[in-house]
């Protein structure tokens, strides 16, 4: 067996090691910086678990092309980012498709009294400004998340340890990365403040935990599938991005009533309901009917 075959999988665990062991040196002193001048209540005067995941974050990006270099991922094409003329027109499709979706889940939610429109006392500039950060937000959310997962980190469990592999390893990767979710420790303000948020790193799985992580998993599997078939990860971008809003916008013009509980939860977020797991493998049943479809993106004379 030849040795070089897990280098990508070497890669990925330097990534998701040396990104959190950085930003948890880094965090104390960007915090404490940053609450020297945020104003209260602004974007920047945030929880010190919540500064430190979007270090995370940072930290991910930054080294995320190292990683890609030391690989041996031959090519940007390997991980779906093309630059075939229909990269467009799959991320238009993806978008038409996740928010079709989305909102049929919604719209059957209406009918069956769970959602109401409620905006509360909400005014209509604070209405306008969240519905254009939800549209920002989600399309930032679906690149950076499909180049990651669908992109880097599919292709490199695909070339370590082949395509069924790298598309349930991956998925399931992708929803435990979602619930990690830390508390404050008791002391902020030291050099070591930020080691001490992996002792509760799953603090605020939620008591939806089990709905929510079939969900995240069957959207995996959902977005890895159609970019293997497609051999681009635009499809999944725009997928990602549309479930994104319709779910973001009906958290501020919707309110749950708390009905159909086991079915769609108690908030406004159906991936954290039995529906979640339910649409994703609808979709799925729906783009496994039309895989050729699909599969006519990945051939010469469209690339």
């Amino acid at each position: 067996m030849k040795t070089d075959r897990f280098h990508p999988l070497y890669s990925i665990l330097l990534l998701f090691l040396a990104a959190p062991l950085l930003a948890a040196l880094a965090a104390p002193w960007i915090y404490q910086g940053l609450q020297s001048f945020a104003a209260e209540g602004s974007v920047l005067d945030a929880p010190f678990y919540r500064v430190t995941s979007r270090i995370v974050l940072i930290m991910v990006a930054v080294l995320l092309y190292p990683a890609y270099k030391l690989s041996g991922i031959r090519s940007k094409a390997d991980c779906g980012l093309t630059g075939s003329p229909d990269r467009f027109r799959l991320v238009r499709l993806g978008l038409w498709l996740g928010v079709g979706s989305m909102l049929a889940v919604y719209v059957l939610g209406v009918a069956l009294g769970v959602f109401v429109w409620d905006t509360g006392d909400k005014s209509s500039s604070y209405l306008i400004r969240k519905t254009l950060q939800a549209i920002a937000g989600g399309l930032a959310v679906g690149i950076f998340e499909e180049i990651l997962f669908r992109g880097f980190i599919h292709a490199a469990l695909r070339k370590s340890l082949g395509v069924v592999a790298a598309v349930i390893l991956g998925s399931m990767f992708f929803s435990i990365v979602h619930f990690m979710r830390p508390v404050n420790p008791e002391v902020i303000n030291q050099w070591n403040s930020g080691f001490m948020l992996f002792g509760t790193l799953f603090a605020r799985a939620g008591d939806s935990f089990l709905q929510e992580a079939c969900t995240l998993f069957c959207m995996g599997v959902v977005l890895s599938v159609l970019c293997q078939w497609t051999k681009s990860v635009y499809i999944a971008i725009g997928l990602h991005a549309g479930w994104v809003w319709v779910m973001m916008l009906f958290r501020l013009f919707a309110e749950n009533q708390k009905n159909l509980v086991w079915l769609y939860g108690t908030g406004e977020w159906v991936s954290r309901g039995w529906m979640g797991p339910i649409l994703s493998l609808t979709v799925l049943a729906a783009v496994w009917l039309t895989r050729k479809y699909w599969k006519r993106f990945a051939e010469p004379s469209n690339a």
